[in-house]
């Protein structure tokens, strides 16, 4: 009987039977791989490496070309998407953002054509995206009425930020009235309203008038519901002012009821003055 010699490593470690086994048939698989490859190669790899040494050549003469060539110039404008748009068309908001279908992509300038939307009176915000390869998105929000001014018998439709709408005057009917002489004050009393229906809805939709006081520096408000006019502080315009009015109005409505004027201008405190004289004489 004859034992094979034991192979070992480089470090002297014993080689193992199954160990060699493995060697021996990553070295085959390494020989077929070598092989398959030159039989490629003497087939038809040799055409591929002139085709690339080829293009190579043509790459390398058009080099200044090359380095001047922009991929964006060659892309064309396909698709226009937009969201957002209620009362404005798509050609609408396409025509106000002066773009086109087919125009370059390169051309387009994002920043441009969101300020140039912003332009539109109906359009409270916008936002413009370029998708590769070749579409456009835009996501506009658009502006809302908030109140209505009535000058000479027409009427005058503004939006959330003090910005005239072109509306019509059936879209007045359902608003807000703002007196002509108080129409300096139209941005301050838009960002009024604004807040008063993101916060309180509900009343909102009650305001019948609003004016602005000099003589107390506040925002004078009359709802539909009620016969006495509000105080409203300019620089205390949140959530709990408007809550605090409505609990108000719900825990004393006899108080309520007889007031001619309710001061919410102090924060956390509600004062009804100038009661009527029916009530107070019982």
């Amino acid at each position: 009987m004859y034992l094979t010699k034991s192979k070992t490593t480089f470090f002297g470690r014993r080689i193992g039977y199954n160990e060699e086994k493995r060697k021996r048939f990553r070295a085959h698989l390494v020989r077929r791989g070598f092989g398959g490859f030159f039989r490629w190669f003497k087939r038809r790899g040799w055409m591929v490496c002139i085709l690339l040494v080829a293009l190579g050549t043509v790459a390398w003469m058009n080099r200044f070309y090359l380095q001047r060539l922009n991929p964006m110039e060659i892309r064309n404008l396909q698709y226009i998407d937009i969201e957002g748009n209620r009362m404005l068309s798509w050609e609408d908001v396409v025509q106000s953002a002066q773009v086109e279908p087919g125009m370059k992509m390169a051309e387009i300038q994002t920043d441009s054509v969101e300020k140039a939307l912003m332009n539109l009176p109906l359009i409270a915000s916008a936002k413009v995206e370029k998708h590769f390869p070749s579409s456009l998105s835009i996501i506009m929000e658009e502006a809302t009425p908030i109140l209505a001014v009535f000058d000479g018998g027409k009427a005058q439709v503004y939006s959330e930020q003090g910005v005239l709408l072109p509306l019509s005057s059936m879209t007045a009917v359902h608003l807000p009235i703002v007196a002509v002489e108080d129409k300096d004050k139209i941005r301050l009393m838009s960002q009024f309203l604004s807040e008063m229906r993101e916060d309180n809805k509900e009343l909102y939709e009650l305001v019948s008038q609003v004016s602005w006081s000099e003589a107390d520096s506040a925002f004078e408000v009359y709802f539909r519901d009620v016969g006495h006019k509000v105080l409203f502080n300019p620089s205390d315009m949140d959530k709990t002012i408007f809550d605090l009015y409505e609990t108000v109005k719900a825990g004393f409505p006899q108080d309520m009821h007889c007031a001619l004027e309710v001061d919410m201008r102090f924060s956390g405190f509600a004062y009804i003055r100038n009661f009527d004289k029916r009530c107070v004489n019982g």
